[in-house]
C-alpha cells in the first residue's frame, strides 16, 4: 500500500479576508443556493472578524442594523452559523502540517470511524474522484507523522495515500500567516479565554472576565493581544448539512513560478477558504464554496484563462465527518 508525496485535497478551513471584500462579476453571484446577496456578503465579513457587532457590519456594506439582524440572527439561532475562536497550531507545537488522501475499496465507515479518534486528525472528508476519504494532519514532527501514516495504511481497506505538506498559508482563517510569537505566552489565563471563545466567538468581555477573574478590560486587552499576535483567530463556522448548504470544491494546481494572476483571482473569491503553494503533486491547492454549480463553472473557466496554468484538478467534498478548529479537545462534528 504506497503512499507518495501526492495530494489530491485540501483542508477545509475558513479564510482570513483582505480588508475589502472582493467579488466575482455581480451576475454570477446575484442569488447563491437559498441565501441573497446581502445575506453571503454579512458572512463573508464575519469570516474575517467573527465579533464584528451587526452595527458594524451594516455600516460595512451599507445597509440598515435591522437587514443585517433579520438574515444573520436566525442562521445562529438555527445552529446553522456558529463563531469560534482557534489557536494557530504551531503555537501548540504542531510543526507539520499534512493531508492525506486515501484511495479505499469498499464502504469507508470503519476508515472513517477509526480517523476520527487519532490525535493528530483535524478534518475528516468523504470526496469524489480517485481518492474517497481525505484527512489532514497536525503534527509535532516529521517523526510522529510517519507513525500516523503508518497506522493508517494499515487500515483494512486501504489501498494507497498520498501526502502533501504546505509550504506556505496564503489565505485560511484557522491557520492564518504565521503568528507574532516574540514575546507571547499561552499561559493558563489565554488558554481559559480561548476555550470560552471557541464555545462561542461572541462571548461578551464582561461574561469572559466572570471566567477569568480578570477585569473588564484586562479581559479586552487579552484578547486583542491574542488576535493581533494571530496566535486566535475568531470567525464563523457554516453548518454543513443543513439545507442548502455550499458545495465545497477542492482545486489542485501546477504552475508557471511565480503565478500572481492565479492568486489574485483565487483570493478575490468570497468562498475562499483555504488557499496555501503545496511540497508534492501540486504547486498549489485552494478549497472554495460555491452555492450552485453556475458559480463553480464561471470560476474555472476563468482559471482556464490564465497562461501561468499549467494544470487544474477539481473534487468535490461530499460529505464532511469532522472539522477540529482547536487542539484543546473541542471537536465540530457533522452527522
Amino acid at each position: 500500500m504506497p503512499f507518495g508525496t501526492d495530494f489530491l485535497d485540501d483542508f477545509f478551513i475558513l479564510p482570513l479576508l483582505t480588508d475589502k471584500l472582493h467579488f466575482l462579476p455581480h451576475s454570477s453571484l446575484v442569488m447563491m443556493g437559498s441565501m441573497d446577496f446581502l445575506t453571503e456578503r454579512a458572512i463573508t465579513y464575519l469570516r474575517r472578524d467573527g465579533r464584528a457587532s451587526y452595527s458594524t457590519i451594516a455600516k460595512e456594506l451599507d445597509t440598515t442594523r435591522a437587514n443585517v439582524s433579520s438574515r444573520l440572527s436566525p442562521l445562529f439561532q438555527s445552529g446553522s452559523l456558529r463563531v469560534i475562536a482557534a489557536i494557530h497550531p504551531r503555537i501548540l507545537g504542531l510543526e507539520v502540517l499534512a493531508h492525506v488522501s486515501l484511495r479505499v475499496y469498499g464502504s469507508p465507515a470503519h476508515i472513517i470511524e477509526h480517523l476520527t479518534q487519532l490525535p493528530s486528525a483535524v478534518y475528516l472528508s468523504e470526496a469524489t474522484g480517485s481518492y474517497q476519504v481525505i484527512v489532514e494532519l497536525h503534527s509535532p514532527s516529521l517523526t510522529d507523522l510517519h507513525r500516523d501514516i503508518g497506522e493508517i495504511r494499515a487500515l483494512d481497506g486501504v489501498i494507497e495515500g498520498h501526502i502533501l505538506q504546505y509550504e506556505h498559508v496564503y489565505s485560511s482563517f484557522f491557520l492564518g500567516e504565521e503568528p507574532d510569537l516574540q514575546g507571547f505566552q499561552l499561559d493558563e489565563t489565554n488558554q481559559l479565554l480561548a476555550q470560552q471563545l471557541q464555545i462561542d466567538g461572541r462571548k461578551s468581555y464582561a461574561e469572559l472576565a466572570e471566567h477569568t477573574g480578570l477585569s473588564i478590560s484586562a479581559t479586552r486587552d487579552r484578547v486583542a493581544r491574542l488576535l493581533d499576535s494571530g496566535a486566535m483567530q475568531i470567525g464563523v463556522v457554516r453548518g454543513r448539512n443543513s439545507a442548502g448548504s455550499e458545495l465545497v470544491f477542492g482545486f489542485g494546481f501546477t504552475t508557471a513560478t511565480p503565478h500572481p494572476q492565479l492568486l489574485e483571482l483565487l483570493r478575490a473569491q468570497p468562498g475562499l477558504e483555504f488557499l496555501s503553494s503545496t511540497v508534492g503533486r501540486y504547486d498549489l491547492v485552494t478549497t472554495i464554496s460555491f452555492n450552485s454549480l453556475p458559480q463553480f463553472a464561471t470560476l474555472l473557466q476563468a482559471i482556464r484563462t490564465i497562461d501561468e496554468v499549467r494544470t487544474v484538478e477539481t473534487w468535490l467534498h461530499t460529505r464532511i465527518h469532522m472539522e477540529r478548529y482547536v487542539h484543546s479537545g473541542s471537536w465540530v462534528t457533522h452527522e
